[in-house]
């Protein structure tokens, strides 16, 4: 069984405004984004998402009638893992075609969760014609890794986040199956199965991909979860009038431990970058673009540089940990200049680009069996966290 959530920034429909949709799917029972009718139609059908929220104010009608979609009782038999993935990325293009295409601060996540492996998505996906020469398992799942990455266009000055956040239920289901490769303890199960996700995972250029979230029980996963996507990212601001000068960044979390980050702001043709970027040898910034874990970053590419009548650049920095803990921006205050000056910039902008679009994909195969609710009840939460996290 599994999830699937995109999130992304709706400027080009409406400020502050997030949309959704949901898909219900197994072997043998698909439901598509067009929730209208509840009839699998093809992608690029113009169907309309619902309406989240705006602004602050949440659209409930739209809400309830999302969730109560989500725990439908109808499911199907085997589990069709990349096929899903394959229709969600499939989905996120279509709608960043034609709702957000010159929107480059775009943010897309896809939250997937399963209680087993595929065994069933190339034929499945060959009979709905989505998949026409490959005839092998993994040679599907390579085919979906080079799609996730290819996402957000093949060029590498596209910086929307793009985030896949693979999730696995580790129930009875899993656990006969690991019980077939000689692994008992949870402990060996976990690690088996998060080698086995491992093509589930993905990201855009400019990110990295999420580990992948496991456990036994589903209030444990959407807590961790919720954990995990409220330290996804982090975005701050230069002034562009500050070219050639060192940038410092000081952030702060819920408990006050503060992180310091520098950088040179400089601009290579059409390109705003910050180079030679430094931070202490406690904090942790998973890859951004070329470099390894626990090693100054070397360049860090603006989102907007396409924009030549932008005063800022805005820079991104993704899953900031401190002391092997994930870190969540309270708040942070730019300095520049030989005295660093603070610039107010930051806090007047850091909130100008809070839309969204939520696509929650839900495998609906038997094997879960009584745990149907817990997972329906999951769903629901998670749902909530995204609106959450996307409207602020």
């Amino acid at each position: 069984m599994f999830i699937s959530t995109i999130v992304f920034s709706a400027c080009n429909i409406t400020h502050e405004a997030v949309l959704g949709d949901a898909i219900r799917f197994s072997d043998d029972a698909v439901t598509s984004y067009t929730h209208k009718d509840g009839v699998f139609k093809n992608l690029y059908d113009q169907s309309d998402p619902y309406m989240l929220c705006v602004g602050a104010k949440k659209n409930q009608d739209d809400i309830q009638k999302m969730k109560n979609f989500l725990r439908r009782n109808d499911s199907g038999k085997a589990t069709a893992g990349y096929y899903a993935l394959d229709l969600g990325i499939d989905r996120v293009r279509y709608v960043r075609k034609h709702y957000f295409k010159h929107d480059h601060n775009t943010k897309y996540y896809i939250i997937y969760m399963t209680d087993g492996l595929d065994n069933t998505s190339v034929q499945v996906a060959r009979n709905h014609q989505q998949l026409l020469f490959t005839t092998q398992e993994k040679a599907y799942a390579k085919h979906i890794q080079r799609k996730a990455k290819r996402a957000m266009g093949v060029f590498k000055m596209r910086q929307n986040v793009f985030k896949i956040f693979p999730m696995m239920f580790i129930g009875d289901d899993m656990k006969e199956n690991m019980k077939k490769r000689g692994l008992t303890s949870i402990e060996d199960i976990k690690k088996a199965a998060a080698d086995d996700m491992q093509y589930y995972r993905g990201a855009s250029k400019s990110t990295s991909a999420p580990e992948v979230l496991l456990g036994t029980n589903f209030k444990e996963i959407a807590k961790d979860f919720k954990e995990m996507i409220a330290s996804s990212g982090f975005e701050f601001y230069v002034p562009v009038g500050y070219r050639g000068q060192q940038v410092r960044m000081n952030l702060v979390n819920e408990e006050g431990e503060e992180i310091q980050i520098e950088g040179k702001l400089k601009k290579n043709w059409f390109m705003w970058r910050l180079t030679d970027i430094t931070y202490p040898s406690n904090v942790e910034i998973p890859d951004q673009r070329v470099l390894h874990r626990g090693k100054p970053l070397k360049k860090l590419y603006a989102s907007n540089r396409h924009d030549h009548k932008a005063t800022s650049a805005i820079f991104r920095m993704d899953d900031i940990k401190l002391n092997g803990k994930n870190y969540k921006v309270k708040s942070a205050s730019q300095e520049h200049g030989k005295y660093y000056e603070t610039n107010s910039e930051y806090e007047a902008l850091k909130r100008e680009n809070s839309d969204a679009y939520v696509l929650l994909i839900m495998d609906v195969s038997g094997s879960l069996g009584d745990q149907k609710k817990n997972e329906q009840d999951a769903m629901v939460d998670i749902l909530d966290i995204v609106i959450k996290t996307a409207a602020n």
